[in-house]
């Protein structure tokens, strides 16, 4: 059965009974179904983000099961939060659907979206239905912060660059499929533990979405500072190991790999090294006194073409 078949309301009519049973909780005043969502407040900052999973630019139809596409929404804007040290609470999403999308398909990306976002502590309340010419769903997510809140703009030089897990899982499983390979997008990590512990830690950061290379430079400049690092020390998949600096230069810039990158000045590498994140850490590089990113390779520079994704270019 296609959309188009029972319409957006019929669609609604079916899928709502789920997610209000999914947002059963105390601070849920009003949950899906109305014109808003209504939530009690905790009485601790809020902290909202937003972003967009679109077909034909985040990914391919064909390229992952439609539940691990919506649990892919919800991580990608988990993210988020997790750089600033917060956890999440509630969740909006507005989806544009082609009316010949199997409505099969519509309800596995939902469900799938606010099972994995109830995983982690929040709720989806709400959001809005659109005819669009081909997929994308837009995700609200509003946490609160268990403690403080980390930005960008507090790395100095002499800190320690360090990343969360490994990088290039996504940019390789892309290439395979863009190349007609067998493949899968993988399911992005969820680092929310670890961005709330290292808030008290880190000096600044943020997530790896669009290239390590490129967002590490966001980085320096809203700290007016430089970095350095050291293209060996990142870790990688086994893909990108095996292809030397060239697989390593692709794990820096692919993007999509949803980790954390973070500086921690030198009184916190003590307690960097006894804290419990669920997740590795690998320091990569130094932060300097200038404006931007060296990447070296045995102590060389390297020079680097593109250094991440940009939806403009």
């Amino acid at each position: 059965m296609k959309v188009r078949q029972i319409g957006e309301h019929g669609w609604l009519r079916a899928v709502l009974p789920h997610l209000a049973a999914a947002a059963r909780r105390r601070d849920v005043l009003v949950g899906p179904g109305d014109d808003a969502a209504v939530l009690a407040s905790a009485g601790r900052p809020l902290v909202l983000t937003t972003d967009a999973l679109r077909e034909g630019v985040h990914f391919r139809s064909g390229w992952a099961p439609w539940p691990l596409l919506g649990r892919r929404a919800f991580r990608a804007n988990a993210s988020d939060l997790a750089a600033m040290g917060a956890v999440p609470r509630a969740a909006l999403l507005a989806l544009d659907v082609p009316p010949a999308m199997p409505v099969r398909a519509l309800t596995a990306f939902v469900r799938g979206f606010a099972a994995d976002a109830r995983r982690h502590g929040a709720a989806l309340v709400g959001g809005n239905v659109s005819r669009g010419a081909r997929f994308g769903a837009t995700v609200t997510l509003l946490g609160t912060l268990p403690g403080p809140a980390v930005t960008r703009d507090g790395a100095r030089p002499g800190d320690t660059i360090f990343v969360t897990g490994r990088l290039g899982a996504a940019a390789f499983a892309v290439r395979a499929l863009r190349a007609g390979r067998a493949g899968r997008l993988p399911l992005p990590p969820v680092r929310l533990r670890a961005g709330v512990r290292l808030a008290s830690l880190a000096s600044a950061m943020l997530d790896v979405s669009d290239g390590l290379v490129q967002d590490l430079g966001h980085l320096c400049r809203a700290s007016h500072v430089a970095a350095r690092l050291d293209l060996a020390l990142v870790p990688c998949v086994p893909e990108a190991v095996r292809l030397g600096r060239a697989g390593r230069l692709v794990a820096a810039t692919g993007g999509e790999d949803y980790e954390l990158v973070f500086t921690v000045p030198a009184a916190n590498l003590g307690r960097l090294a006894r804290a419990r994140l669920g997740c590795a850490v690998t320091p990569i590089g130094v932060i300097e006194r200038g404006r931007s990113v060296r990447v070296v390779d045995a102590g060389r520079a390297v020079r680097v073409g593109r250094v991440g994704f940009d939806h403009l270019r």
